[in-house]
């Protein structure tokens, strides 16, 4: 199991936390069901009890450890905050001009730009992009202008 994890490109912090967990969800199985096993099989001897209680602690403190990450998962995906569709749009549009910003660079070339925004090539030396919201046609207008096959200026259009 660990060359797995190592395998799959899991850090030596992470490992370490998940076999502590292991071991932890072991003893918490093996001391639980030897006390179940105990109350059960009264005339059976010490070694049976311990035998059964590792195997017990063996096959369940995986499962337990995969139910407590999954719950805890669920959990923290339930309380993750909604945005509202006004946030969502805000954020929506602050990402757009981030991309942009990064993305755009006076002097590419028009071929890398189109490609980019997902245009065939035409030979219009001025594009505008509606890169709004469906339900916003028109609210982020991107004016590109081209000179010479070169990227020259690009803005928001208001």
């Amino acid at each position: 199991m660990l060359l797995f994890l190592m395998g799959i490109g899991m850090d030596a912090p992470t490992i370490a936390v998940i076999l502590f967990l292991l071991v932890l969800f072991g003893f918490l199985a093996f001391y639980t069901s030897r006390m179940i096993f105990r109350k059960v099989l009264k005339d059976a001897s010490n070694e049976r009890i311990n035998k059964l209680s590792r195997i017990s602690a063996i096959i369940l403190s995986p499962i337990l450890l995969i139910g407590v990450v999954t719950l805890l998962i669920y959990v923290m995906i339930l309380m993750t905050p909604e945005l509202s569709p006004e946030e969502e749009a805000i954020q929506y549009y602050e990402t757009i001009e981030e991309d942009i910003q990064e993305d755009l660079k006076v002097g590419m070339s028009k071929i890398d730009v189109l490609e980019m925004l997902g245009d065939n090539d035409t030979t219009q030396s001025v594009m505008v992009y509606d890169l709004s919201l469906p339900e916003e046609k028109g609210k982020y207008l991107l004016e590109i202008h081209f000179d010479n096959g070169r990227l020259s200026s690009f803005q928001r259009k208001e």
